[in-house]
């Protein structure tokens, strides 16, 4: 870094430490606390599995290399962990640079997700640990044709990818993919021939078609996890930050001034997530074929609270699916109790072991690009080098 830049930091050092000053005259410790349920949670073990995902890309004239991976694990009393591993390598030929982690990103949510229901179909655990928010998983692009070429099809591959919804269904947690799988890439390309002759071969109208079938396939697994797990666990998502500032409308997310006043172990009092608000989309032909579906998705019904359940700084925002099934509501003191049997230093070591078993380091994708032998391919930055 230039020194001329570096400079800077020293102006911005004295805002910093005028930022809690800051905070202190926007708000009263006391109309913090208002807010804040003291509560000391007793642990209480219930069998819980947790879940984390990962992507990591490399860029090269013309593609992408990426790979993701979802990782679920469970504890059980006797001390001995289970656990689901779920992913894809491959190449990408997606345009839209602007919209590539987002593409990624809904297959690694894919990947997490494929992960915990095949670990909890097996395990039937009480309690299933998202990482993040819950209302995250409703926050996903649907993949347009044009993010991969910039020829008009006329929604004919949307079509296409439609017709072949029923197969992800039937093998929805036989594959990482389903998509990607083999059989399913064998029709899907037949179909693509049958349609546009030799150019439905092409590897930007394959993935253009492959890409929506698994944002379908993601659907599908975020309604089997909220209505089609019989056993009807508790589930919840966990995440260390967030931005929202419903609770005291200040300049500061709620959870920083939780942070900055509250002390004891408790929680706020719990609101509901108006998911109509968030940047739900689903595709015309999904929400045709597929309309109940689509229904019962836009009809889940999340509530959220900020909670500390252990020793240390940290306050997560927690979020709950309010299963219809359940008789009576799922307290926040209960989730606490339980958060508490799993918490090292104020975060669940389930969270913890997944992050670290699923993350896919910069070494991983030197690793992948050495045997895929794409060392020497052209990234068109040479000239940095």
């Amino acid at each position: 870094m230039r020194a001329e830049l570096l400079k800077k930091t020293y102006r911005l050092k004295n805002e910093i430490s005028s930022l809690a000053l800051s905070l202190n005259k926007e708000i009263t410790e006391k109309e913090v606390l208002s807010k804040w349920n003291i509560y000391s949670p007793k642990p209480v073990y219930r069998y819980t599995v947790a879940e984390d995902g990962s992507f990591n890309k490399r860029h090269y004239l013309g593609f992408y290399l990426y790979s993701v991976s979802g990782y679920a694990v469970g504890y059980k009393e006797d001390g001995k962990f289970v656990e689901e591993v779920t992913g894809e390598i491959n190449l990408s030929v997606i345009k839209r640079s602007d919209l590539v982690d987002d593409y990624f990103r809904m297959l690694m949510f894919l990947s997490e997700l494929k992960a915990v229901l095949r670990l909890s179909e097996r395990e039937k655990p009480s309690v299933i640990i998202l990482d993040g928010t819950l209302s995250s998983r409703f926050i996903t692009f649907f993949p347009k044709t044009d993010w991969f070429s910039n020829e008009n099809f006329e929604g004919k591959i949307a079509d296409i990818a439609g017709q072949f919804i029923k197969i992800i269904k039937e093998n929805l947690l036989k594959e990482d993919i389903t998509a990607f799988s083999e059989i399913v890439k064998e029709k899907v390309i037949k179909k693509l021939v049958e349609i546009f002759g030799e150019k439905g071969k092409r590897r930007d109208i394959l993935e253009a078609t492959f890409s929506k079938l698994a944002y379908f396939e993601y659907l599908l697994l975020l309604h089997r996890l909220f209505y089609g797990l019989k056993w009807n666990p508790v589930v919840i998502g966990i995440a260390k930050t967030s931005h929202l500032t419903e609770i005291f409308n200040r300049s500061m997310p709620d959870i920083r001034i939780f942070h900055q006043f509250v002390k004891k172990t408790g929680y706020s009092e719990p609101i509901y997530v108006d998911l109509e608000q968030k940047k739900w989309e689903f595709s015309e032909i999904f929400e045709y074929l597929e309309k109940n579906t689509a229904v019962e998705l836009k009809d889940v019904s999340i509530k959220y609270f900020y909670g500390k359940y252990d020793r240390g700084k940290t306050i997560s925002l927690i979020e709950v699916y309010e299963n219809p099934q359940f008789n009576q509501d799922i307290s926040p003191e209960k989730i606490l109790d339980i958060l508490n049997y799993y918490s090292v230093v104020g975060y669940p070591f389930l969270l913890k072991k997944a992050d670290n078993e699923v993350r896919i380091t910069n070494r991983d994708m030197d690793l992948i690009e050495n045997l895929l032998d794409l060392k020497r391919e052209i990234h068109g930055r040479e000239g940095l080098k």
